[in-house]
């Protein structure tokens, strides 16, 4: 009986040994990996080079090397900025995604509330209202109300953030925007969307 017994323990052994042996070892997924022939704005990281069809100011193309990378947070949406100098002036390219890739390049940057005729009273107003009917008049143009909130501004992609406010306003394919940071006067600038057919990044 004992031996009967001790033959079907090492039969059942052998068995397990066995189908140990068969099991395939599990493979673990590789992290993905940006497709280096056809990067997008997404992928763009410090040193990319980026080009930008047609965008310059007599529509030839812009290129430049990204030497920032900075991320924005509002709300838990975030959006980036890359910078570079392209013939000596600095370069900004926004891009955010929500529904669609949105991509815009900064036109116009460093003018004040007194030259787009807004007091800080109108700026307090539209932020309480929220209405999109509402809107300003700058170089012969109306600006409508898009939105308006508090953010966090993250330099070169860091765990530590500055707050500050801000306020965008649409005119066709042109966004004006206004920010304060605590401490500072308020800034105005002006962006342009362009498609993100128009931005390809290349890896050095």
């Amino acid at each position: 009986m004992t031996e009967v017994l001790i033959l079907i323990l090492l039969g059942l052994a052998g068995y397990l040994l066995y189908r140990a042996l068969r099991k395939k070892p599990k493979v673990e997924a590789l992290p993905r990996r940006a497709d280096l022939a056809n990067l997008t704005v997404k992928d763009a990281t410090r040193g990319d080079n980026v080009i930008l069809s047609g965008a310059g100011q007599s529509y030839e193309d812009l290129s430049f090397t990204v030497d920032r990378l900075n991320r924005y947070d509002s709300n838990g949406e975030q959006w980036f900025e890359l910078s570079g100098l392209s013939a000596g002036k600095r370069v900004f390219l926004e891009w955010s995604e929500d529904d669609e890739l949105e991509i815009t390049i900064q036109r116009q940057r460093g003018l004040h509330l007194e030259a787009i005729g807004v007091s800080e009273e109108d700026l307090a107003r539209m932020d309480e209202e929220r209405s999109r009917s509402r809107f300003i008049e700058y170089q012969g143009k109306r600006w409508h109300y898009r939105e308006s909130a508090e953010a966090g501004y993250f330099k070169d992609d860091g765990p530590q953030g500055e707050g500050f406010y801000y306020w965008k306003f649409d005119c066709d394919d042109l966004q004006l925007f206004i920010e304060k940071y605590e401490g500072d006067p308020f800034e105005v600038g002006i962006s342009e969307r362009i498609d993100p057919s128009r931005v390809r990044i290349f890896r050095a």
